[in-house]
């Protein structure tokens, strides 16, 4: 889930195929006109296109479940959860023996940052 690198117009995979040496934009080329890569059409699916620029952007952003993402960063000690077991204290807090097993090198939180947070290259 977390590996993204098939969207990547750079590694190989799908996003390959979409440009102009790929199989899709290969035979893109040929057609020519508005399917070539500076086409009306075929340019939407180059990395500066609004259909491979998001793809690309996807394949290098971060995962949300990554610790600095948009769910894994709210379970650092200044994130809306992490904050509560920080106010909490003691055993809850980032450092005691519940809190810290939310941390990104915790059982629980180094499981999801190791299997949909960090992106496998």
């Amino acid at each position: 889930m977390a590996d993204k690198t098939p969207l990547d117009a750079n590694k190989g995979g799908v996003g390959h195929e979409f440009t102009t040496e790929g199989k899709v934009g290969g035979t893109a080329q040929k057609v020519g006109g508005p399917f070539a890569a500076d086409g009306k059409v075929g340019k939407e699916f180059t990395e500066q296109g609004s259909v491979g620029g998001k793809a690309q952007e996807m394949a290098e952003s971060k995962s949300v479940f990554d610790k600095d993402g948009a769910v894994g960063k709210e379970f650092q000690p200044d994130g809306k959860i992490g904050s509560v077991g920080e106010a909490v204290g003691g055993p809850f807090s980032s450092q005691g023996a519940v809190g810290k097993q939310f941390t990104d090198k915790g059982a629980v939180g180094g499981t999801v940052q190791e299997n949909l947070g960090s992106k496998k290259n």
